[in-house]
């Protein structure tokens, strides 16, 4: 198992990673599906890198700066994910 801090957007979930890819990185390139637990309960879905210039990138750091810090203006944001890697789970579903 793996911690994580995500951010919940407009029915998807967005993680942030930084540093060296992980084994459960390389994992998702090489299979986009994924299971996940949120507070105990199960999910699935579809996992992939966000290119910095998609808006959904955008929409990724607000949720995650937001959730653990509060507002802030978009340099701070900017800066503070300037090292990240941002993924986007879409899809998500209960599992069963």
């Amino acid at each position: 198992m793996v911690e994580l801090w995500f951010a919940f957007s407009g029915g998807k979930v967005y993680l942030s990673h930084e540093g060296e890819e992980t084994d459960w990185i390389k994992n998702i390139k090489e299979n986009e599906q994924v299971t996940f637990e949120i507070a105990g309960k199960s999910f699935t879905g579809k996992a992939r890198y966000l290119r910095d210039s998609e808006d959904k990138a955008w929409i990724a750091r607000v949720a995650l700066y937001e959730k653990y810090y509060g507002k802030a203006s978009k340099e701070v944001i900017e800066d503070w994910f300037s090292l990240s890697r941002l993924l986007l789970i879409d899809d998500v579903r209960p599992s069963t």
